[in-house]
């Protein structure tokens, strides 16, 4: 069966993304393991003074924002794996339209055209 089956791209450039998509799952996978071995250190350094107390807080936010951004981050990219095993990367969610290839080169995790991303923020907004 084709990987393309829907979506408007040939095989060659679906491989191409999936293979790129899947590095991208590697590494925020890797910086995810990263961040919660670094939060588990900081647990484990046990109470300080004040100063220490609060440069440990510090870290704690810092390392958790960057764990929440990864797993966000992981979790579209999974999508635009699933997308690509259901035939449907490089078709928009809203309208069936096709993705151009330039947004989806910047962004491989788009499920969405330009125009139809630009309406949905926009009605967030409003």
């Amino acid at each position: 069966m084709s990987v393309s089956s829907h979506s408007p791209f040939a095989d060659t450039v679906l491989l191409l993304f999936k293979h790129s998509l899947r590095e991208q799952q590697g590494e925020l996978a890797r910086a995810m393991d990263k961040a919660q071995k670094e939060i588990r250190a900081i647990a484990d350094s046990g109470p300080g003074d004040v100063v220490d107390d609060s440069r440990d807080n510090a870290s704690k936010e810092a390392v958790f924002a960057s764990y929440s951004q990864s797993r966000t981050q992981l979790r579209k990219v999974e999508l635009a794996l699933d997308r690509i095993s259901a035939g449907e990367f490089g078709v928009c969610a809203a309208c069936d339209g096709a993705i151009s290839l330039k947004r989806l080169q910047a962004l491989p995790w788009a499920s969405k055209c330009i125009e139809c991303q630009e309406q949905s923020e926009q009605s967030r907004i409003h």
